[in-house]
């Protein structure tokens, strides 16, 4: 049975495969970037109070990876990008977190 929330094989690793709507966009995002050799999906938090709609990004340097924390409506998910080149793929995660609407922040870590 094949699942649409579902990511697995090239570049997603780990054994959290499923991501929740907003994430499948950057993520997707992620995997087509060169620079980007990782994706490693978190935990769900679900059954959060609904952000009226309101979706958001904050992207975090952490070490050796990008920290992607990822609030959809009324669920939240952190992602891990790992990179060749942080800058770049930063740059490309930003802009597809844009394209699609979304808030996007950046915090130091």
């Amino acid at each position: 049975m094949s699942n649409k929330h579902a990511r697995s094989g090239g570049k997603y690793g780990g054994s959290h495969t499923t991501l929740i709507p907003a994430a499948l966009t950057i993520c997707d995002a992620a995997a087509r970037c060169p620079h980007v050799t990782k994706i490693s999906p978190g935990y769900i938090k679900a059954g959060l109070p609904p952000a009226s709609g309101q979706r958001r990004v904050k992207i975090t340097s952490d070490g050796a990876a990008i920290l992607l924390a990822i609030r959809d409506n009324t669920s939240h998910q952190e992602v891990r990008v790992y990179a060749s080149d942080h800058q770049e793929a930063k740059l490309a995660l930003a802009k597809a977190v844009r394209d699609a609407g979304m808030h996007l922040s950046f915090t130091k870590g």
